[in-house]
């Protein structure tokens, strides 16, 4: 085994593959996270292909995931247009989903301590006003499932229900700042309040009963990851793809 390739099988089992925070997610049609970063070739096909600049390369900041594709809600959510999935030449992407309601990016998640709405109410029961209240439809106007992914409760509290596909958009143009009053929790994340960091070694937690959780760490941990690795075997795409039999790592 080469220098380069015994670099690449060591990368490929790093512990911080699973890291996420919130906002920050995975384009349309991607497949769970471990899985992604195996099939992800950094081909850029899905950045290239949408019309609206949402999908971007994570930065070096991104530790191992430099180069895959992320949507950062804040700044671009994902307008659902659906024309990155059928370019995905590895299936890291699922070729086969054709309409924005089927995706499952993530779930969005609404602050009612910062929510404009919910302050509203919360002045008008109290009494005491403190000025930073009013009435804003933001997030229900601009969802593109609305009355579906999210509706509004006595006709001023926005909800969020389980039709909520993660794009994002209520996000982009929430006006609440520094802070957003929702946010969305991508796919893969063990609940709302561990987003923000997912499978970071040795602080993972799982959501089960109390009592013996279940969580692994160190060279435990390191072995489990070992599994997932499928360098040294062809990879088997579902699209129109044919791989190179001389390219490095896919002999």
């Amino acid at each position: 085994m080469g220098f380069v390739e015994a670099l690449r099988q060591r990368l490929n089992q790093n512990p911080f593959k699973g890291f996420f925070r919130l906002n920050r997610l995975r384009p349309p049609g991607a497949v769970a996270e471990d899985h992604f970063m195996e099939l992800c070739i950094r081909c850029s096909r899905c950045i290239e292909i949408c019309p609206y600049d949402s999908i971007r390369r994570a930065d070096i900041y991104a530790s191992l995931q430099i180069g895959t594709p992320y949507i950062y809600a804040e700044d671009k959510a994902c307008y659902l247009c659906m024309k990155c999935p059928p370019v995905c030449p590895t299936g890291a992407l699922d070729t086969s989903l054709r309409k924005g309601e089927e995706v499952a990016i993530g779930k969005a998640v609404i602050d009612q301590d910062l929510c404009l709405n919910y302050l509203y109410v919360k002045e008008e029961e109290s009494g005491k006003v403190t000025g930073m209240a009013t009435i804003c439809n933001t997030c229900f106007n601009a969802c593109p499932l609305r009355d579906k992914a999210i509706v509004m409760e006595k006709f001023l509290l926005p909800v969020i229900t389980e039709e909520c596909v993660g794009c994002g958009i209520c996000v982009e143009k929430c006006p609440t700042q520094p802070r957003r009053a929702v946010n969305v929790v991508p796919t893969g994340m063990i609940d709302e309040k561990s987003s923000g960091y997912y499978y970071r070694r040795n602080r993972v937690r799982q959501s089960q009963p109390e009592g013996d959780r279940g969580a692994v760490s160190g060279e435990e941990l390191l072995e489990r990851k070992e599994q997932i690795s499928t360098f040294g075997e062809t990879p088997q795409f579902k699209s129109d793809f044919s791989t190179d039999g001389s390219m490095e790592g896919w002999e």
